[in-house]
């Protein structure tokens, strides 16, 4: 995505949404939440905490609410 003219265009916090989102359902109970009924809104915030970590981990500087 980097290479080419639109990948070097992208924000930096429109690639922390995407990464978010992506260890949002790969990495965390969100999508069987969503599947047992919960709310999205609400899942997101159970699972919020957890995607913020793995983030960190990454050594992704990260605003609050990433995970949302």
């Amino acid at each position: 995505v980097g290479r080419s003219a639109a990948g070097r265009a992208l924000s930096e916090g429109a690639v922390v949404s995407a990464v978010a989102a992506s260890v949002r359902h790969l990495d965390t109970s969100y999508d069987g939440l969503l599947m047992g009924g919960v709310p999205r809104r609400q899942a997101r915030r159970r699972i919020a905490a957890g995607v913020e970590t793995v983030l960190r981990e990454w050594g992704w500087e990260t605003e609050a609410g990433a995970g949302h």
